[in-house]
């Protein structure tokens, strides 16, 4: 019975390929030929020409003063973080740490102006 087990091969060698295969064909099929429709919400717009563009500009405004908001709070901590370095670094008369504390202050500050920055630059 045991050299019976030996020479029987087994009966799914190479199903999975077929099925990859034959899924791959189904997808791309799907992709081709199978129409999509896609419909736009109608908001009782009074202007036919209008494209809608405000509610996307809208949405990136919403992105852009989230992501404002929070290099703004990461600033803050940073300015906490190095002044308490420095109060840390002056106390302990090291030279090294009140340098390192004073970049730190310098890039919290940056990272709190980065709002007004870039409407200086008319980015914003």
């Amino acid at each position: 019975m045991h050299k019976e087990l030996e020479v029987m091969k087994p009966r799914c060698n190479g199903l999975w390929k077929r099925c990859a295969g034959t899924a791959a064909l189904i997808y791309f099929w799907m992709l081709a030929i199978v129409p999509t429709v896609a419909f736009a919400a109608d908001k009782g717009k009074s202007n036919a020409t209008d494209t809608g563009v405000t509610e996307v500009t809208n949405g990136i405004n919403v992105i852009k003063d989230l992501v404002l908001g929070c290099v703004g709070g990461v600033g803050v901590i940073f300015l906490a973080w190095g002044l308490l370095d420095f109060g840390t670094g002056y106390s302990a008369h090291d030279t090294t740490q009140q340098s390192q504390a004073i970049k730190k202050v310098i890039g919290g500050l940056i990272m709190i102006a980065v709002p007004a920055i870039l409407k200086l630059l008319g980015v914003s």
